[in-house]
């Protein structure tokens, strides 16, 4: 799908223009961008259809740059355009706090036209005689290079899985592949990832690397053998495929699944029992020959030490091999346990899409509920609605819920927690509320203290059934605010508070170290989507992948219960 590809030269364009001092045009372009990636659709069948007018915020002379870019692969005016830019600007821009403006005036007054030249500028103290700026800004900047470059050559787990899908599909056409499956990080769910790993059964190895290398997706090969061959797709994502022998394939993917650390830790448990562990199977050696103890399946594998069957999710070396030992493994939360998505917005905020699209769209997906949750008032960025608004909004949903039988839309809000920890609807709206989500949406690099005494207060309102994305942080983008965690999962559970396990791909907030320390609170969770389109739905798959490697089981997930139940427990 071109989608995103478009939607990020839009996205460029807009922010060299902004660089420029152009009036309108930017937003024009973002309004675009963002309409395009969050289609459901691949935009060249709409382009086919003759219907590219039809997307929000593109008029005739974006739809006439989309027929170019699927025509030609490229964009004239874009390129016309990024001679004029600084010439690493959008390295620079992916640096958390850099903006247009911002680097349009280091550019101008300090001629910073790269991470390089930026670094040694803050360094150098210069940054901080310019107006606007100080040293707590050089601080900022230079935290936000460095995670820039931890994240640097890692792809968000929810970018990577689509593709990873894409590139499975197609393996399983050609005729030689008996059986397949990914392992790796990507098997893990892990947040992000550096590589796809994929296991093939195959009698005819070579074949299968022929047809693997030549997809239509791939950009480069970076090596090929006889079983292994190795390449990058279009979008850089490095995907490795090697071909196993099928009575191996179980231990094969123990193997290659990982962690690292749980590889080592099994391989000294194997040790102490006098075993031998590898790709190739369980080993025991008698009279000085080795016999194969288990390798057909992982479950055999791991029952040949003495443990039972660990999921994938949860093989990070963080305490599941003692579980295993003891037969103290957690029943984790299933793909298909969620009932309902508890935070989406619409049109009537800054999503995109109508509340019955959103509506339908969940339904088919299974769910038996979902909640609005567009934002409140104060959020003038995110088009926050009024108590009018709210109203309106509120009678719409109620003629909507009139269609469907098995399903209900619920109603919410996502109210800002003020910088006072008050919160920005009063209590008469929340009270009429099915479902208030609380959130924090500024003052992110506010003191520890100082945040933890307005996230505490914001809990304490009664009406609060969900704080969403817990720790703010955007992965390889924003670091999380500085809060005391601890206290905050201390007043959750004592208010009867869930805390939410964000599914959106750049968020996964909280994270699986995060939940799995909050289970040890009897805190409940609830697993929501942020969805800002109907395309963002199936985000869930990566927050529940999320859930399941902090150790969450479907009794610690609300929203996997009935709506009956549900509405039970948030009325508290």
């Amino acid at each position: 799908m071109k989608n995103l590809e478009i939607a990020k030269i839009f996205y460029e364009i807009a922010d060299i223009l902004e660089i420029q001092g152009v009036e309108f045009k930017p937003m024009s372009y973002r309004k675009a961008a963002k309409n395009i990636e969050s289609l459901s659709e691949d935009i060249e069948e709409i382009w086919k259809e003759g219907k590219l007018r039809v997307i929000p915020g593109v008029g005739e002379n974006i739809s006439k740059k989309i027929e170019e870019i699927i025509l030609t692969g490229k964009l004239k005016y874009f390129d016309k355009l990024k001679k004029k830019a600084p010439m690493h600007f959008e390295e620079l821009m992916k640096i958390p706090g850099m903006g247009p403006k911002k680097i349009k005036i280091l550019y101008q007054k300090l001629k910073v036209a790269s991470i390089k030249d930026l670094e040694k500028a803050a360094k150098k103290h210069k940054l901080a005689k310019l107006e606007g700026m100080g040293i707590k800004s050089e601080e900022d900047i230079l935290r936000g290079i460095e995670l820039l470059r931890k994240g640097k050559g890692k792809i968000l787990l929810g970018y990577a899985y689509p593709m990873a899908k894409e590139v499975v599909g197609y393996l399983k056409k050609s005729k030689d592949v008996y059986k397949i499956n990914v392992a790796g990080s990507l098997r893990r769910m892990k947040e992000t990832i550096r590589d796809v790993d994929i296991l093939v059964i195959s009698s005819k190895p070579e074949n299968v690397m022929d047809y693997f290398t030549k997809m239509p997706l791939v950009k480069d090969v970076l090596a090929k053998g006889k079983t292994k061959s190795t390449v990058i797709l279009e979008n850089g994502l490095q995907v490795d495929v090697r071909v196993v022998n099928d009575r191996e394939f179980g231990s094969a993917m123990q193997y290659f699944t990982g962690s690292k650390e749980h590889s080592i830790s099994l391989r000294r448990i194997a040790i102490k029992k006098g075993l031998k562990i590898s790709e190739y199977g369980v080993f025991k050696k008698k009279s000085g020959k080795e016999r194969v103890i288990a390798r057909k399946t992982e479950k055999s594998v791991y029952g040949s030490l003495g443990m039972g069957y660990i999921e994938p999710e949860l093989r990070e070396n963080r305490g599941e091999i003692e579980a295993a030992l003891h037969k103290q493994l957690p029943k984790l939360i299933g793909y298909g346990d969620v009932l309902g998505d508890l935070h989406a917005h619409s049109m009537y905020s800054d999503g995109v899409d109508k509340i019955e699209d959103m509506a339908k769209t969940a339904y088919k997906l299974g769910y038996k509920y979902i909640c609005i949750t567009d934002h409140s008032q104060s959020q003038k960025i995110a088009n926050g609605l009024s108590e009018k608004e709210l109203l309106i909004q509120g009678k719409e949903i109620d003629e909507l819920n009139k269609q469907f039988k098995s399903f209900k839309i619920l109603k919410g809000t996502e109210v800002d927690i003020k910088s006072d920890g008050s919160l920005d609807w009063p209590d008469r709206i929340l009270k009429s509320m099915d479902v208030v989500v609380a959130s924090i949406h500024s003052g992110f690099k506010s003191p520890n203290e100082e945040m933890t005494k307005r996230i505490l207060k914001g809990l304490d309102n009664k009406y609060v059934n969900i704080f969403a994305h817990p720790t703010g942080r955007l992965i390889n983008q924003r670091e999380p605010y500085n809060v005391d965690l601890e206290k905050v999962y201390e007043k959750a559970e004592q208010n009867g508070v869930c805390l939410e396990i964000n599914s959106f791909p750049s968020r996964l907030d909280l994270n699986d170290g995060n939940i799995k320390r909050a289970k040890e609170f009897n805190v409940k969770f609830v697993i929501d989507t942020d969805a800002h389109s109907v395309n963002h739905l199936e985000f869930m798959r990566f927050g529940i992948a999320t859930a399941r490697r902090g150790w969450c089981e479907k009794k610690d997930v609300l929203n996997s219960f009935k709506l009956k139940d549900l509405l039970k427990i948030l009325k508290k």
